[in-house]
């Protein structure tokens, strides 16, 4: 993004520029409102979808309390737009309308009210009240699994699959669990300033994390973990000299290399160690299945949402279901989810966005160390999960967008506004 000098104008720091008490407030609470919707948090208790248009119209009217020199400097992405864009888009050429429509107004409102708090916010309110939805999150998930029994094992969708254990609160499954707690790993190592509050919440997580008996996102939490303190290291010896930090740089190259070897040589005893098999729990069938069906509508895909419907199940679903052999609820990895559902251009666009946050955070490991680890170790971990599961869409895609936006923020010229629209909020 470019922004052109005005006449006169001097260099701007956002992050030292806030929205007064009130807008403050009601910009953290819609960040937490759309979380807790996007990650499904309180998910398993059903409530109605059009509840999902509360965290888009609480953005709107944090809009309305903004003063003129925030608003002024709200960034704009391309990639942010085309992603969430194609999305919406997406109902026009769906397979099944119905589920689309439904998904779309589930999650496409909290998205864009995460990109609009994170454009209001400083990086230090964005994440205080991140830190906040985590802890709240965490404490609703333990009231859950303390008094309702059924949250402490999962009930599959198909009534002839018999219940597994596995804790996951009010989240739908274990497996949306794990991704949020994830990013509250990163958020509480890195923003978390209360020792107390800090590692009573990671021991929480972990707690959670071994609960669930997901073997993916425990994996992911000891990755995020790892990552942090990689990145902590090595932000160490750029300060110390160029050729110490190169030389750890390759030493760790080589010990990633190493482990990833070491992984695909012992694949079949790792597999049997996590009580999986050599198909990951059948998902090499989906995998296979999700090719073949991209392959049908290569350039735009199915539609949100619309291969994966169990209520009213289409000719494609259950084409699709009777060749991988038994129902899923989707396609078990990333990529290929996402092409299911907007095809080979919304991959592309995707690819833009999350490759340029990236990148992004990379260059920000110097001048902003702080948000270039979160939104490093974050990233990692999602391409991690995506692996086995879809988590590129829904709230991960609320929190790249809000990755974009912050770096955007201190990327982009920002310049000071008069005196008149800075002064009445100091």
């Amino acid at each position: 993004m470019q922004t052109v000098r005005p006449v006169g104008a001097t260099r701007f720091d956002p992050q030292g520029h806030r929205m007064g008490p009130l807008g403050t407030l009601a910009a953290q609470l819609t960040l937490g409102l759309a979380m807790f919707w996007n990650f499904q948090v309180i998910g398993g208790l059903f409530l109605p979808p059009t509840l999902g248009l509360m965290p888009l119209l609480m953005a709107m009217g944090t809009i309305l309390l903004a003063p003129r020199s925030v608003l002024m400097q709200l960034p704009v992405s391309i990639s942010v737009l085309a992603i969430i864009g194609i999305c919406t888009a997406s109902i026009a050429w769906s397979i099944d309308t119905g589920p689309t429509s439904l998904i779309l107004r589930g999650w496409i409102p909290g998205v864009v009210a995460v990109a609009i708090v994170a454009g209001l916010l400083p990086q230090k309110d964005f994440m205080q009240a991140m830190l906040w939805v985590i802890r709240i999150a965490i404490a609703v998930t333990v009231i859950a699994l303390v008094l309702r029994p059924e949250t402490r094992v999962h009930l599959d969708p198909d009534p002839e699959v018999a219940p597994y254990p596995g804790w996951h609160g009010f989240f739908p499954h274990k497996n949306i669990m794990t991704p949020f707690l994830c990013v509250g790993v990163a958020t509480v190592m890195i923003f978390d300033e209360n020792p107390t509050l800090k590692w009573g919440t990671l021991g929480m997580i972990g707690i959670l994390m071994v609960g669930s008996t997901s073997a993916t996102g425990l994996s992911a939490g000891v990755l995020v973990a790892v990552g942090v303190a990689w990145l902590r290291i090595y932000q160490n010896s750029q300060r110390e000299d160029l050729r110490t930090s190169t030389v750890f740089f390759a030493a760790s190259v080589l010990g990633f290399l190493s482990v990833a070897v070491g992984v695909v040589a012992s694949l079949a005893t790792i597999t049997t160690a996590y009580g999986k098999d050599l198909t990951f729990s059948g998902r090499t069938f989906i995998w296979e299945a999700s090719i073949t069906a991209i392959a049908e509508r290569p350039i735009l895909g199915h539609g949100i949402g619309a291969l994966f419907y169990f209520e009213e199940i289409s000719t494609e679903t259950d084409r699709f279901w009777r060749e991988v052999g038994f129902k899923n609820s989707h396609a078990h990895n990333g990529p290929l989810d996402l092409m299911l559902q907007i095809g080979v251009i919304g991959m592309v666009i995707y690819a833009v966005l999350w490759f340029g946050v990236l990148r992004s955070g990379w260059q920000a490991i110097r001048p902003r160390p702080d948000l270039a680890v979160w939104v490093i170790s974050i990233l990692v971990a999602q391409l991690f999960i995506a692996l086995s599961e879809n988590v590129l869409l829904g709230g991960f895609l609320g929190v790249l967008i809000a990755m974009k936006v912050l770096l955007i923020k201190r990327e982009s010229a920002l310049f000071a506004p008069p005196p008149s629209e800075i002064t009445r909020w100091i």
